[in-house]
């Protein structure tokens, strides 16, 4: 009986440091075996191995703490979101893809790891600020996919919009997203609420001038909107009252 329940503690443990550097060799192993097969004889960027080990390092604690601190803990999902980008980054040297081309990239993997991060629960006001993260998400996803998208030359950008600043669109999808979140927890978090409606009306302002005046001639327009939907937030018209309740658990 006792030791099945050194074997249960041992099962559940996680990953130790000791099984995470056996992976890392692992895994900089089969780069190298992989560079081999696909013909190249010499291993150019063989310091790409260097970024990758920070990168797996933090998937692996990433793996670890998220089997003892749940599903919806910060911090497990921190550490994966970076290790995804950090892999990422190295794979891209390792395998020598042109960042001309593969750039888009570096938004589609961050946009991965503010997903993560939108999907931890820490208070309702950092949630609500948490979950503001999965709104820029799917704004970088979509531009990620988009970019990449013109990169492999499966849609022409330049052939379907000309000058016209599309990526206006996008900017307001979170402007959007922080309006919806602010509003939630409107009565429950003064100072999350407050936070997030003011980075809404920036974002939104900014997301108007991109498609009004792409330009910037006159970037005027997009400060006074923005000052005009910050003294109105700061004059009560849509902040808590003195009195409500700052948070509620």
């Amino acid at each position: 009986m006792k030791q099945e329940t050194v074997s249960q503690n041992e099962s559940s443990r996680g990953l130790s440091w000791f099984d995470l550097g056996g992976l890392t060799l692992l895994a900089v192993g089969l780069v190298f075996m992989a560079v081999n097969l696909l013909g190249m004889r010499q291993l150019e960027n063989w310091w790409s191995g260097f970024i990758l080990l920070p990168g797996l390092l933090f998937l692996g604690v990433g793996r670890t703490m998220w089997g003892r601190s749940g599903r919806t803990a910060l911090l497990p999902r921190l550490s994966t979101g970076l290790g995804l980008v950090i892999t990422t980054v190295a794979a891209m040297f390792a395998l020598n893809l042109s960042w001309n081309v593969w750039w888009p990239l570096m938004i589609v993997v961050p946009g991965v790891a503010f997903w993560l991060l939108g999907g931890a629960k820490v208070g309702v006001g950092v949630t609500a600020v948490l979950r503001f993260h999965r709104w820029l998400a799917v704004t970088m996803l979509l531009l990620g996919f988009t970019f990449l998208a013109d990169q492999l030359n499966m849609i022409d950008l330049s052939a379907l919009f000309g000058s016209f600043h599309w990526w206006g669109f996008f900017i307001l999808l979170p402007g959007i997203g922080a309006f919806f979140e602010g509003w939630r927890v409107l009565r429950r978090s003064a100072w999350a609420s407050t936070m997030l409606l003011m980075t809404a009306v920036w974002i939104v302002s900014s997301g108007l001038m991109e498609l009004l005046a792409p330009n910037w001639l006159s970037w005027e327009g997009m400060v006074g909107v923005g000052l005009i939907g910050t003294g109105l937030l700061t004059r009560g018209w849509l902040f808590l009252r003195p009195g409500a309740p700052t948070e509620a658990k």
